[in-house]
């Protein structure tokens, strides 16, 4: 019973591979609406996180390098598109707490049991997490698997 019911814009920033420079894009959503109930779907690629401007592989792309040991500001730098920031965000980034509070919360990728652990080790149960279901195995670059498995678990 859905029909076609338009397009609606939305912007994505982060990187869109493992690696690869962080980009602000602008892709289209497919809207469709029901016929019986009325209600409206939107459909979108895989990989994108509700209520998130970033992508879930960049998100999950910047999780691993907090866990890694990176700081916030390399972490946005590796992340942001944009290279203009305020004076607050000189020092931390205040974006990538949120994520790991989100996800401490398992309000972000299903990830459970992060209870009591520092935010460094949430970041680094999460990468492992991701980087299980973007298939890691042994020898693989754990970053790149996480990256991955975030698209599949968003």
């Amino acid at each position: 019973m859905l029909v076609g019911h338009g397009l609606r814009s939305r912007q994505v920033l982060g990187p869109t591979s493992f690696g690869a420079a962080p980009e602000a894009l602008v892709i289209p959503l497919r809207r469709y609406r029901c016929r019986a109930c009325r209600a409206i779907v939107v459909v979108g690629p895989r990989g994108l996180v509700h209520d998130r401007s970033y992508s879930a592989p960049a998100i999950a792309g910047a999780l691993a390098a907090m866990a890694s040991g990176a700081t916030s500001v390399g972490v946005r730098t590796r992340t942001s598109p944009w290279t203009t920031v305020g004076p607050s965000a000189a020092e931390r980034w205040v974006t990538l707490v949120r994520w790991v509070d989100a996800a401490q919360k398992g309000e972000m990728f299903a990830v459970t049991g992060l209870g009591e652990l520092s935010r460094r080790r949430v970041a680094e149960q999460v990468t492992l997490a991701l980087a299980a279901r973007g298939g890691y195995a042994p020898g693989m670059n754990l970053a790149a698997s996480a990256f991955a498995g975030a698209a599949l678990a968003a």
